[in-house]
């Protein structure tokens, strides 16, 4: 369509050009409040682009400026960060106990159950069914991971904007530090279980077995929680800094939610056999 208006506009000029008025008609082409008849003003052409969350728009208004953007980044951290710290305070200094550690004393109890009736067998399967599903964790996420780098990098190489790819750059290394760490803790989960299943009918008298089994809950607790909190620094890339900050909000009402004292699942009875 702008090659046609462009033809359109050199045929007139050159049928123009025999015409008693072609000087006047000169001076209004040169003139530079004249307005486009076809397609957008030549400055449009070339009007800074700004790439966010994947996708580039123009500058406008309503973008964002670096405060605002480095201010709901840093509220978005510190909600996480803030709730983590007070919910490992509560945990150290209060009698309440919460999901994980309820988990933790099950299977350490679990654990203390099978060396006194020397259940090996169904101990191992056990084990073998705890290994597969975590090492099904480990894989997804670094398949994930795999993923959203090669995608990020295509976009990091292609960006020519000096803020544009720091805050790429800044991007892609939260998302590969979140979910390099849930990974990790799923793994090494899965090493500790090992270990144990070898322990169990060798050392049965070995309390040790005891304190492996409550690491095995923790690091599956550190790879799930890793996991979820990646959905964040996703978030922001996919939407700014305004999604990151709702994501932050929804994942702390979530974690409140299943970090609670767990109910109507024998916890009372656990409490009250003080085991």
């Amino acid at each position: 369509m702008k090659n046609h208006c462009f033809l359109l506009a050199d045929f007139l000029g050159r049928a123009s050009a025999f015409s008693p008025h072609t000087s006047r008609r000169h001076e209004l082409l040169k003139s530079p409040h004249r307005t486009a008849v076809c397609g957008p003003p030549p400055s449009s052409l070339h009007a800074p682009k700004f790439a966010y969350g994947g996708s580039t728009t123009q500058l406008n208004a309503a973008a964002l400026s670096p405060a605002i953007h480095i201010a709901l980044v840093s509220s978005s951290v510190g909600i996480l960060a803030a709730y983590h710290i007070r919910l490992f305070q509560k945990e150290l200094n209060s009698d309440t106990k919460t999901w994980r550690q309820y988990q933790a004393d099950t299977r350490e109890d679990w654990a203390r159950y099978v060396r006194e009736t020397e259940g090996w067998l169904y101990a191992i399967q056990s084990l073998r069914n705890a290994s597969t599903a975590q090492s099904f964790l480990a894989t997804t996420v670094l398949s994930l991971l795999t993923l959203i780098t090669g995608r990020m990098w295509d976009i990091l190489r292609s960006s020519t904007q000096k803020w544009e790819r720091r805050l790429l750059t800044v991007q892609l290394a939260s998302i590969s530090i979140t979910m390099l760490f849930s990974s990790y803790q799923f793994i090494q989960g899965v090493r500790l279980m090992t270990h144990a299943g070898f322990m169990f009918p060798v050392n049965g008298d070995n309390t040790k077995v005891d304190n492996i089994m409550r690491r095995t809950q923790n690091c599956q607790w550190l790879g799930l929680r890793w996991m979820y909190i990646s959905l964040a620094p996703i978030s922001w890339v996919v939407g700014g800094p305004r999604a990151l900050f709702v994501v932050a909000c929804l994942l702390l009402q979530f974690f409140r939610s299943i970090d609670k004292e767990p109910e109507s699942l024998g916890y009372e009875d656990f409490q009250a056999l003080n085991i």
